[in-house]
């Protein structure tokens, strides 16, 4: 940790084991600095998993500035370059809540531990777009166990940022009804934007977890779904985009009793992270398209080892990142 240009900086470190660890940097005004702490550590650790699932040469870690993203200036963007540079290439940051392409862009200029960079700048982008695309994988998958298929399902979406808001345009491409909402109301306009007049429902943000539908697509901040939720939910499923979306892995059993499929997060929002480490292995649009299939992959392999073992999709995922 370390405060500098009047911000608190953390960096968590959860593995090198199998690599360097890479992570995106939260930047977002958390209540306290034991707030921040506990989520960068819990995310570090979602990207250990995530790695070891998806077979990728990295680790896990995290970062996060206690900050107002509308508040933010050039010296915060350097100083945080300052840290990662510290660390020596054991992290690399990425973007993540709070932070783009425009800001890794400034962060290099203190560091070369950096991936996501503006394609202006020879960067890959943004990685949001093909973490929504790996969700979307996810959920055809998921579609398919239900025993239905990407326009016959009707998902939910809590949080329509920039991965939630390319979900659910591609949603709406496949076919698919869909229902969001996003306490943000700048958020839902840049949707509307998006969906070029298709329809879509919109509903406040408290009831959308009570809606009744096939998808749960948590995209918006973890730990959403407790034990008593989890007893309350109406869907068949919960695939989305969001890190941590379960308060705790009994949540998983909890939902494997009512008989609701819960796809592990890390498994379906594998996408950026595969984005970016195809992009620091310098592959192209055909080695990316290999990489991604490891998600489909990845959902049948949980899928099967689940049901043969007779526990969750998140303990049989754990099981297989072990053993990779």
């Amino acid at each position: 940790m370390r405060r500098e240009a009047g911000v608190e900086m953390i960096v968590a470190i959860d593995s090198t084991a199998r690599g360097p660890a890479l992570g995106g940097c939260r930047w977002k005004p958390y209540p306290d600095l034991e707030a921040a702490r506990s989520d960068a550590c819990a995310l570090a650790a979602a990207m250990t998993r995530k790695a070891a699932l998806a077979r990728l040469s990295l680790g896990g870690g995290k970062a996060v500035v206690v900050g107002d993203p509308a508040t933010r200036t050039r010296e915060q963007l350097l100083a945080f370059g300052d840290l990662v540079e510290s660390l020596e290439g054991r992290y690399i940051t990425a973007a993540d809540m709070g932070t783009g392409a425009a800001e890794m862009a400034v962060i290099s200029e203190r560091t070369r531990h950096v991936v996501g960079l503006p394609e202006s700048l020879g960067g890959c982008g943004d990685p949001g777009p093909w973490t929504a695309r790996g969700v979307l994988l996810a959920l055809a998958g998921t579609a398919a166990e239900l025993g239905s298929a990407l326009d016959r399902l009707h998902v939910a979406i809590q949080g329509v940022g920039s991965v939630g808001a390319a979900l659910a345009v591609s949603l709406l491409d496949a076919g698919a009804r869909v229902s969001v909402a996003d306490p943000r109301a700048s958020a839902l306009d840049r949707l509307r934007q998006l969906a070029l007049g298709r329809a879509f429902d919109a509903v406040a943000p408290g009831q959308i977890l009570d809606v009744a539908c096939d998808v749960l697509a948590p995209c918006g901040p973890p730990g959403v779904i407790d034990v008593e939720r989890a007893g309350q939910l109406r869907c068949r499923a919960v695939c989305g985009a969001a890190n941590n979306p379960l308060t705790g892995p009994e949540v998983a059993a909890a939902l494997a009793r009512r008989g609701i499929l819960y796809v592990p997060d890390h498994l379906a929002n594998a996408g950026g992270l595969i984005r970016l480490a195809v992009a620091l292995e310098g592959g192209g649009p055909a080695r990316l398209d290999k990489a991604l299939s490891v998600i489909p992959e990845n959902l049948a392999r949980v899928l099967e080892r689940s049901k043969a073992r007779g526990i969750d999709p998140l303990s049989a995922a754990r099981e297989l990142e072990q053993a990779s």
